[in-house]
């Protein structure tokens, strides 16, 4: 297999990220919305059933599913700016690992055109 077929790059994992967190800022409204709707419908439908005084039951029943909608788009946000916590921490590691490995075979190969003693040949008797 060829090293070519696949290399790092910080530049998608960066894109990646971003993109996790501008989902986030938009689910926790999407939830909320669209629970809002769900619970309104089901109100409407449970009060047309049973000949409950509509108006105040569609109400509750969308406030109810608003607020559950709510707690549920926060828990994904969160895990989706927590997946991409791990991606940008992955990241840097990668980068302060590249750092760190590079200054030592730097220094290693510094060392090794820098030395001035010659090899030893064993002791002569």
């Amino acid at each position: 297999m060829s090293e070519d077929h696949v290399r790092y790059d910080s530049q998608l994992i960066q894109k990646f990220a971003d993109r996790l967190y501008a989902e986030a800022e938009r689910v926790v409204l999407q939830s909320t919305v669209v629970a809002t709707l769900v619970g309104a419908t089901g109100g409407y439908v449970i009060a047309a059933l049973t000949r409950v005084q509509t108006v105040g039951f569609v109400l509750v029943c969308a406030v109810v599913a608003a607020g559950m909608g709510y707690v549920r788009g926060r828990e994904k946000a969160f895990t989706l700016k927590w997946q991409a916590q791990q991606a940008l921490c992955l990241m840097h590691t990668e980068r302060s690992t590249r750092f760190v490995a590079v200054s030592v075979s730097r220094r290693s190969a510094e060392a090794v055109l820098h030395s001035d003693r010659p090899a030893e040949q064993g002791t002569t008797s």
